[in-house]
């Protein structure tokens, strides 16, 4: 043979035995009795339970399962269900298996059963045996359909719910065997093994929901469906709508796989919770009972496709900082492939972006109050307000910290008191709390757009099922069920008079029902179907969405004061997300763009948009907007998109790009943990500017300047200034060479050290409204001033930036 020939063939054969998975059984490793042909495999293993203990790992038995008899050494064995998850390295053909149990304690009857399962929900029994005092012993073989080499193998036991002996007592596998055949995974031509795929949540871009699993069934039964149809029922209702991951709690493990199945034939994904939940609730126990748990998590669940990631804790608060990172880490050791999440309070949120292990930080952020409530920001304008601080706070975090953002929305509301459904309005009676209100359409629409525009890459909704209401007044109540409701009622109502700066209600009114996405039964309210068309957007540009970043200077821009706009880059694509602040009225707007840009996409009609001169800078287009609504769009350039000069965030007290005067000051402002925004104000003379930015160009030279010296003696294109925050009585003036422009020691970025600058004797207004938009910068500027002539105005950043001709 030839030499080359044979050492091709050899290297070719090597290469095909590497790219082999493994054979595994819960996720372990076994060459122990595994053997390899040509083209096919087999498997074969016999346990003795009555034996000391082996190497046993793999089958991942509970401690507390072992019993042995203190007197008579042969009276052992396990007490508990064995199931083996067995990954083959290719389909499997052949399923051969048997077990033997031992009753040592009574004659009961109990039945020995033997299923497996290709898809870890649907099994199928394969042999049983009933038996009474003494042993039991079942075998069986199948040959199995075609499959993808993941088979679950179950040794279980049927008893009664009382029987004790039965789930802890002397009632015990003693034996067991499994003997497997198969062959091997044929590899396409070309293709290269995948060790794993990647589910990392910082690549996906989830619209999901809360699914609060104790609801389903009151649901199911108001709608009359059986359960497992409504189930489906509601996942197409999801899909239908734009949402593509459901968030699941308080779910019954034995249901997970069913569920994981069902979500995958829907194009769903799932988030569940660990084993590990535990921990928190009782307590750790050991490192080694918290590896089990995660191990048992990671097996039980981690090769179902549907499965996105783990959920480690609803709300933790400070002191789960160090466990969710223990228990990041630990989740990561047993399934590498995937990450760990939780939804955390917005006060907690920002140490947690700062200090958390957690890739993803999710933040439920429910800022819709009632309008006397004293407990929530409220009235709308509050809300509001307060949202869009939480929300720009946790998205710069994010972004500082090398984090995503995502935001879990208010589609719900809460009475504390008495109160019943009539119709399509719920009927409050007197003496009750107002806690969180129903979000309107538009409020609903808004959250989302609002989260898009400040960087959120996820977004989900609490809570999917609503509380099955009264549908009598609670007076006529009669019901056992309806009693306990209003038993409920009457308790929360009296915890909220105790409050003594809370209002409750003094006469019977009318509010909107909403206590959930979805109505009793299932069929969307009129608050999720107003998101559905922001949700199908981002699931159409979800690569896109997920990998924006707050681009270094702006492009799109308002043209009034009730329409908010934010620009991102996503691998080298400019984005817009523009977003009608206005939660009453449906509004045509005009959104301006630079000259420089040579066109506009509409991202959700993939139209182009006609651009017409607004002024000299800018050019602009019409869009039409609902009532909280908004628009995604991409942008092109005739050159190069510009450069950036500066940014001033004032995000710390003393180091700065501008000089900051002493009739000025730094504070935070924003509440409910949305410690991140910070501004400055007038404390001072309003006569001086409260901030300069200094050697913005330099006519002696290009050195320690902002712009290295564009537009310092020429136009070579146009440099823009945009000043965000509370300005109705603002000022920018633009300064042409001064003495303190040409010394200011900005290399080193830091204030004047004789801490204030005063105003030049001449300068220019460039801008003193409509700070919505930027102000074009005149060339031979050298430095620009900024005044505040209200104390309640403050400025929350500056940007400077440059656009070529």
């Amino acid at each position: 043979m030839n030499k080359k020939w044979t050492l091709t063939l050899l290297s070719g054969l090597t290469l095909e035995l590497c790219a082999r998975n493994p054979f595994q059984i819960n996720n372990q490793t076994v060459t122990a009795g595994f053997e390899e042909g040509n083209d096919s495999w087999t498997y074969s293993r016999s346990v003795d339970f009555t034996k000391p203990e082996g190497d046993l790992k793999e089958f991942l038995l509970e401690k507390s399962g072992w019993k042995q008899h203190p007197k008579h050494a042969g009276i052992r064995g396990y007490n508990g269900e064995i199931t083996l998850k067995i990954k083959a390295p290719g389909p499997i053909a052949i399923l051969n298996a048997d077990a033997t149990m031992c009753n040592y304690a009574d004659s009961v009857r109990r039945k020995l059963v033997i299923t497996y399962s290709l898809n870890g929900s649907d099994f199928t029994e394969l042999a049983s045996k009933e038996f009474g005092g003494g042993s039991g012993q079942a075998a069986g073989e199948v040959k199995l359909p075609v499959n993808r080499g993941i088979l679950w193998l179950r040794f279980g036991r049927k008893i009664e719910e009382k029987d004790t002996n039965g789930k802890h007592g002397f009632v015990l596998f003693q034996k067991l065997s499994v003997r497997l055949s198969g062959t091997f995974a044929q590899p396409e031509k070309g293709t290269e093994k995948i060790t794993g795929v990647s589910r990392e949540l910082k690549n996906v871009f989830p619209t999901g929901v809360f699914w609060a699993w104790e609801r389903t069934a009151p649901n199911a039964e108001y709608a009359k469906m059986e359960f497992w149809p409504y189930v489906e029922f509601t996942m197409k209702t999801l899909r239908d709508n734009g949402y593509d991951t459901c968030w699941f709690v308080n779910f019954p493990v034995n249901e997970q796989a069913r569920v994981l199945n069902l979500a995958e034939k829907h194009g769903l994904r799932v988030l569940f919770n660990t084993d590990l939940l535990d921990v928190f609730y009782n307590g750790a126990g050991s490192l080694d009972c918290m590896d089990r748990l995660a191990e048992r998590t990671a097996v039980r669940l981690g090769d179902f496709p549907a499965l996105l990631g783990y959920v480690l804790k609803d709300e933790p608060l400070l002191p789960d900082l160090e466990t969710c990172n223990y228990l990041y880490r630990l989740m990561k050791k047993f399934d590498p492939s995937r990450d760990s999440v939780a939804v955390v309070m917005n006060r907690q949120s920002m140490t947690f972006l700062r200090e958390s292990v957690l890739p993803v930080v999710c933040s439920d952020i429910y800022y819709f109050g009632n309008e006397k409530s004293t407990q929530l920001p409220a009235p709308r304008p509050v809300s509001q307000k307060e949202f869009t601080n939480a929300l720009n706070s946790f998205g710069t975090a994010a972004e500082l910290y090398g984090k995503h953002s995502w935001f879990m929305g208010q589609m719900f509301g809460d009475v504390w008191g008495r109160h019943w459904r009539k119709g399509d309005k719920m009927i409050v009676e007197p003496g009750s709390y107002l806690h969180w209100k129903m979000p309107t359409e538009a409020e609903s629409r808004w959250q989302v757009w609002e989260a898009l525009r400040l960087g959120s890459k996820g977004i989900l909704f609490y809570v999917l099922h609503p509380p099955i209401p009264l549908e009598v007044p609670p007076a006529e109540a009669k019901e056992p069920r309806q009693l306990k409701e209003v038993e409920k009622m009457d308790k929360s109502a009296k915890t909220a008079a105790g409050w003594k700066n809370q209002p409750l209600t003094g006469k019977q009114v009318e509010i909107d029902p909403g206590e959930g996405m979805v109505e009793p039964g299932g069929k969307p309210t009129k608050q999720m179907l107003a998101t559905a068309p922001a949700m199908k957007l981002i699931r159409k540009n979800e690569a896109l969405l997920v990998q924006r970043k707050k681009a270094d200077f702006p492009v799109f821009f308002a043209n009034d004061a009730q329409t908010d706009v934010s620009t991102f880059i996503s691998s080298d694509r400019w984005l817009g997300v523009v977003v009608n602040r206005d939660l009453d009225h449906k509004r045509t707007v005009s959104v301006l763009v630079p000259n420089h840009v040579t066109k506009v996409v509409n991202l959700e009609t993939g139209k182009s948009l006609t651009l017409a001169r607004e002024n000299a800078d800018f050019r602009k287009f019409p869009l039409e907007l609902e009532a909280g609504g908004g628009a995604l769009f991409e942008a092109e350039f005739a050159k190069q998109p510009g450069m950036a000069f500066c940014r001033e965030s004032f995000d710390q007290n003393s180091i700065h790009r501008l000089a900051v005067n002493k009739n000025a000051e730094i504070f935070h402002h924003g509440g409910y943990g949305a410690d991140a925004n910070r501004s400055l104000r007038l404390k001072g003379d309003p006569g001086e500017p409260v901030c300069v930015l200094l050697n913005l160009t330099n006519p002696k030279g290009a050195q320690r300047t902002f712009s290295v010296n564009l537009n310092a003696r020429k136009k070579d294109g146009t440099v823009f200034c945009k000043v965000n925050g509370r300005l109705t009585n603002a000022m920018v003036k633009a300064v042409s060479s001064r003495v303190e422009g040409e010394s200011a020691n900005v290399m080193h970025l830091q204030n004047l050290a004789k801490g204030e600058v005063k105003k030049a004797e001449k300068s220019t207004v460039i801008q003193d409204k409509d700070f919505f938009r930027p102000a074009a910068v005149p060339v031979g500027t050298t430095a620009l001033e900024f005044y505040l002539n209200d104390p309640k105005d403050y400025i929350e950043d500056i940007t400077v930036w440059f656009i070529p001709e």
